[in-house]
């Protein structure tokens, strides 16, 4: 059996993952607080109109982006859900899987 290495990266490689992974930081950052912020706009819209009703929480809008994320990254369109590659998607759906197989279940790191 064969080892496979990796070698330790450049300088210029390193300064290329330090730039991008900041902004992937904050793009991220971004994002979760107009999550935040779309939550509590409603609360606040709720509450102004005198309706009595409960919050709409963030794992909502979470649900959302997630959404809208995956019917874009597929070719599709988020208003209509329609016009998606399956074959990407169903890669996308497998992606998930693994996550879940390899990280959070009994024996893959789950914690």
């Amino acid at each position: 059996m064969t080892e496979k290495t990796c070698s330790a990266p450049t300088p210029e490689q390193r300064k290329y993952l330090e730039i991008r992974n900041a902004a992937e930081r904050s793009m991220l950052d971004k994002v979760f607080k107009a999550i935040d912020v779309a939550a509590a706009e409603v609360a606040d819209g709720f509450k102004e109109a005198g309706l009595e009703f409960g919050p709409t929480s963030t794992e909502y809008f979470m649900f959302t982006v997630q959404q809208v994320t995956f019917v874009r990254l597929c070719g599709g369109d988020p208003d209509t859900l329609k016009g998606g590659d399956p074959e990407l998607g169903q890669r996308v759906v497998n992606n998930g899987q693994n996550i879940i197989d390899s990280y959070w279940r009994e024996g893959g790191g789950a914690q």
